[in-house]
């Protein structure tokens, strides 16, 4: 199996705070990799090592090797970088503007000017996101009227304009309600097919629902990381195994 990234050694530090302690983990193409835990043990943190997100904060240091497509991380200019890893974040932020201007916007700031060229991006971004069918007929419609989980659709589909190898996902549903919940899951394993996908979620039975392998993560540690199906039927390590099972966090 074909890896996207490869992660070896990685310690991260806020200030004094060993925040990531001698992360390995292989992340595979075209996979979904799930990231659970209880809160505060470093599974945001991780995720957003992948597109240089905690760059932007001050006191934070990354040790270690990040590869993306055999070429460390920090060869990569950031924007490059953004335009192939999106990440879609746990509250659901579109831009106050059209349904349709905030498709468009990625691709028009690297220099798609062309109308019909737009639409057809923005056109099939949204199909791509299950959420062309409802927004059809209000394209110029302002985005912040949709529903939250709509708007979520939106973020996806607003990613999925700039043709990433990627998607981030950052507790994408856990602010929305049961059936907003289900659309999106059904639309991680439909973009699978297209896109690798990594995802933190506090959610178990969202993991393995949409994930092909899973990292345990605890204190900063990653505790263990298989297959999903292996690692909830059959986890190798005792605290794995009483996280899953409710008697721990």
């Amino acid at each position: 199996m074909e890896k996207i990234f490869e992660i070896k050694n990685v310690n991260l530090y806020y200030g004094e705070k060993h925040a990531l302690k001698d992360i390995n983990l292989d992340i595979y193409k075209k996979k979904v990799t799930a990231f659970i835990g209880p809160s505060g043990c470093g599974k945001s943190t991780l995720l957003r090592c992948l597109d240089r997100m905690n760059d932007l904060i001050d006191n934070c240091k990354v040790e270690g090797s990040i590869k993306y497509n055999d070429k460390e991380l920090n060869q990569y200019d950031t924007l490059t970088l953004r335009s192939n890893v999106g990440m879609v974040f746990q509250s659901p932020n579109p831009f106050p503007m059209s349904i349709f201007d905030n498709i468009a916007y990625g691709p028009r700031c690297h220099g798609i000017k062309n109308r019909k060229a737009l639409e057809e991006i923005v056109i099939s971004s949204l199909k791509k996101a299950a959420l062309y069918d409802e927004v059809k007929d209000n394209l110029k419609g302002s985005a912040l009227a949709l529903s939250g989980g709509q708007q979520q659709r939106l973020c996806i589909a607003r990613c999925i304009a700039m043709k990433p190898d990627v998607i981030l996902m950052d507790e994408p549903t856990s602010a929305l309600d049961p059936i907003a919940t289900l659309k999106i899951e059904e639309l991680i394993n439909e973009l699978k097919k297209d896109f690798t996908i990594v995802i933190v979620t506090h959610n178990m039975q969202q993991a393995t629902r949409v994930s092909d392998y899973t990292a345990f993560f605890m204190l900063g540690e990653i505790i263990e990381y298989n297959t999903t199906n292996e690692l909830f039927k059959n986890p190798h390590n005792k605290k794995t195994e009483d996280y899953i099972t409710g008697r721990f966090g």
